[in-house]
């Protein structure tokens, strides 16, 4: 495997779910369509899944599988090339059959390559059919310039799974009950910043805010290319000056020059104008963009109206993650650290076992983990301490793994890991790779521990160790007792009945 190869292989696994969520809302938008979805690649590069859809069946999404080279996106990601089918009777110079259809009420589709390099990772798929002929071409140009830019950002953000740093500066939160919540939707705000600012040709200064509509103050500031060592400048000098009542009154991308918004000096902002846009939807701000530059960019009809959408996609995407914790459902997720609870965490597992066996060709690893003597953690630090501990483990885990990982709080302090499509020796990998991103919280935390901190781990895989759920977890646990038999801070594959 060669180094783009590589790049390409690891973005792809570590992608948030969240910012493709994002891409899908913005091109829906541009197109004027209720319906699409987008499907990468699996590990292996052979088959197709649903990572991302707008309204289409449960049940389509999660059992659409395409190979490579198959149906329409399974041809499309093999040439690399775009494509619009209008009516059912395919495209024969492309290969494509009617066959190849998979909803045949869809009259016109158009299906295009997303790009890594000179490589394909997948295809987002658009029901075209309420654009006329004539806008058409101008739309799915608009979703080309997208797609690049989205590549553009994936290459930008820093992906190695075990650092724990974001793209944007976090200063302040406030509405987030859900820590992972928080995580989430800053994916969202970081895309939204990357794509806004390379679409205007600015330097990548600003500040986003988050309105809360029912006090009139912010909830979340994150701030990009300012030092995070600018942190109560930020919050006491910049941020209260940006409550003024022309910034609060615009509603559409508006530029200000400096001194007519800010009365009194900010020395560490660079620039001498603001660009506002304002994140609105349903006649709500919901946030407000800056970006400080010292030139006003030439903003294109094409450009702004590309932008207007993204913002109103955005808006959308923080209503639904701040509203009622929509982004999650409660029912089946754990409320201190935002991962599976251990119902939903379970029914998932059996949901993968049947999967796999139904391919008979796929192998499940899984991950069994706690914190070694917890309680005497918890009685030297307070349990305060030990629950925002658990949410940072929650948040390291999920960094550390791929879209279609399964990670669950089974215990107290102990994770479930499912990995489909992973053998032993690759989760032996993980898991390394999670107990080296956790060994460093306490220092993170600014915690001098009592007594040293260390995780252990089990790891059981399908189908040579358990053909059923239970048994893989009661093989994983069986690892994980003689990892802690044999000191603590260990990772254990089960091996045996000796374990």
């Amino acid at each position: 495997m060669n180094e783009k190869e590589h790049i390409r292989k690891s973005v792809k696994e570590q992608i948030q779910p969240q910012a493709l969520d994002l891409m899908l809302d913005i091109i829906l938008e541009v197109m004027q369509a209720q319906r699409g979805s987008i499907m990468l690649l699996d590990k292996k590069g052979q088959e197709l899944t649903i990572k991302s859809a707008r309204g289409l069946k449960a049940e389509i999404i999660q059992k659409t599988r395409v190979r490579l080279g198959e149906g329409i996106s399974g041809k499309v990601v093999s040439s690399g090339q775009p494509l619009t089918l209008v009516g059912s009777a395919g495209e024969p110079g492309r290969n494509i059959l009617p066959g190849d259809m998979v909803n045949p009420d869809i009259r016109t589709a158009y299906i295009a390559p997303i790009q890594l390099f000179d490589g394909t990772m997948g295809t987002v798929n658009i029901d075209a059919s309420h654009l006329s002929p004539e806008i058409r071409p101008e739309k799915e140009r608009q979703v080309k310039e997208i797609l690049r830019r989205f590549s553009d950002y994936l290459l930008q953000v820093d992906f190695p799974a075990a650092l724990p740093e974001e793209s944007s500066q976090l200063y302040m939160m406030n509405i987030f009950r859900e820590y992972s919540t928080l995580r989430e939707v800053r994916v969202v705000f970081d895309y939204i910043f990357y794509l806004i600012s390379d679409l205007l040709g600015t330097k990548r200064q600003g500040i986003l805010l988050l309105n809360n509509p029912e006090s009139g103050f912010f909830d979340l500031v994150l701030g990009y290319g300012i030092n995070q060592n600018r942190y109560r400048e930020v919050y006491e000098e910049l941020v209260p000056q940006l409550k003024n009542p022309r910034v609060d009154s615009a509603s559409k991308l508006t530029t200000f020059n400096r001194q007519d918004i800010l009365k009194a000096p900010v020395g560490f902002l660079p620039g001498n104008f603001f660009i506002l846009i304002p994140l609105i939807w349903n006649n709500i701000k919901r946030g407000q963009l800056f970006l400080f530059v010292e030139d006003l960019p030439v903003i294109e009809d094409a450009t702004n109206d590309l932008i207007q959408k993204a913002s109103v996609a955005a808006a959308r995407t923080i209503e639904n993650s701040a509203s009622d914790q929509r982004l999650h459902d409660f029912k089946f997720t754990d409320s201190l650290t935002g991962t599976y609870n251990y119902g939903l965490w379970w029914k998932r597992l059996h949901e993968e076992f049947s999967r796999a066996k139904r391919l008979k060709s796929s192998d499940i690893s899984l991950i069994v983990l706690d914190i070694d003597q917890f309680d005497r953690f918890n009685q030297a630090h307070g349990y305060l301490v030990g629950d925002h501990l658990l949410r940072l483990i929650a948040d390291r885990i999920k960094s550390c793994l791929r879209n279609i990982d399964m990670v669950g709080r089974i215990g107290g302090d102990e994770f479930g890991i499912a990995l489909p499509d992973t053998p032993k020796a690759d989760a032996r990998i993980i898991a390394d790779r999670i107990q080296a991103a956790l060994a460093i919280l306490p220092d993170e935390m600014r915690i001098k521990v009592a007594h040293p901190f260390s995780l252990s781990a089990g790891i059981a895989g399908f189908p040579h160790d358990g053909d059923s759920p239970e048994k893989l977890v009661e093989k994983a646990k069986m690892a994980l007792v003689s990892a802690k038999i044999m000191g603590g801070g260990n990772i254990k594959l089960f091996a045996g009945l000796e374990e």
